[in-house]
């Protein structure tokens, strides 16, 4: 058997380990519950008055603003990040009128007890991302560690409406701040010299694609964006081909602590017989996340 043979036959079963790989990944992504009320308390972390309340007073809003508010509760999100999560919420229920993209979502995990605040791209002005930072931080975090998770929701709520109209956020406590997301540099280091290994152990080709798979697998393991991720892999796989030796990454700058350009969108579907639905809108990534 030639040697070209040979590559071919290793650039094959490669390429089907990383499909299978990523068929895999997808199956056991989380679930999407169906939007039928604003407030879908699917981990049963509010009580039922609360809840209903809750309900009663975004459908009102809905209908007398025009912005909307939604709020989901889940169980568990792993393996995904609470932006990946958050990010197919919004692109399933479409949150927001068309062309206005103003829907804005509060998601809480459970098991892994983190939050996400999902602003669509009309109300980045209104709600940037350090001010959905806050108020996860500073308007519901205080409230989850107590363990009054209806007044957290209700208050963090309450401060996205006061903004939409306008308000300006209570001034900032003194925190101390986290440590953030783990920059780009370190990956690059290690892609440079994993690189150009790779490509000695297994030829150009296969070397590339290698390569271009360790920048995925890192990624995947610091809870970056996915899109952002794949986008890295692929530029990695083909400037290590091209090249024919590794000498360089470029990167875009992964997102941190909840900063993403969003283009959130909904045109309500809250009409006679209790229906509720997001209105068509899309959603590209502004917000936060956060914990407690």
């Amino acid at each position: 058997m030639s040697a070209i043979a040979v590559r071919i036959g290793r650039l094959w079963v490669l390429a089907m380990l990383l499909l299978c790989s990523g068929w895999l990944w997808a199956a056991g992504l989380a679930p999407i519950p169906a939007l039928t009320q604003p407030v879908e308390d699917t981990a049963q972390m509010m009580q039922p008055q609360a809840r209903a309340a809750l309900n009663q007073h975004l459908l009102s809003y809905a209908r007398e603003h025009g912005s909307q508010i939604v709020v989901l509760t889940v169980d568990s999100i792993a393996p995904e990040t609470p932006f990946d999560y958050a990010t197919r919420v919004m692109d399933a229920w479409k949150p927001g009128r068309s062309g206005m993209d103003d829907g804005v979502l509060l998601l809480l995990v459970k098991n892994e007890r983190q939050t996400h605040l999902a602003v669509g791209r009309g109300l980045e002005g209104a709600i940037p991302d350090v001010y959905a930072k806050r108020i996860l931080d500073d308007v519901l975090r205080p409230y989850l560690r107590e363990g009054q998770t209806d007044a957290g929701i209700q208050a963090a709520v309450l401060q996205v409406e006061k903004l939409i109209a306008g308000e300006a956020l209570p001034a900032a406590k003194p925190q101390q701040q986290g440590g953030g997301d783990m920059g780009l540099l370190p990956l690059l280091i290690a892609v440079f010299f994993g690189g150009g290994l790779l490509k000695n152990l297994f030829g150009r080709t296969l070397g590339s694609i290698a390569t271009g798979g360790l920048v995925l697998a890192a990624g995947w393991l610091l809870g970056w964006f996915w899109l952002f991720t794949a986008f890295l892999a692929f530029s990695a796989t083909v400037f290590t081909f091209v090249a024919g030796a590794f000498s360089f990454v470029g990167g875009g700058g992964g997102h941190s602590g909840g900063g993403w350009g969003s283009s959130g969108g909904f045109g309500g579907g809250f009409g006679g017989g209790g229906g509720f639905s997001g209105g068509g809108g899309g959603f590209g990534g502004g917000g936060a996340s956060g914990g407690w």
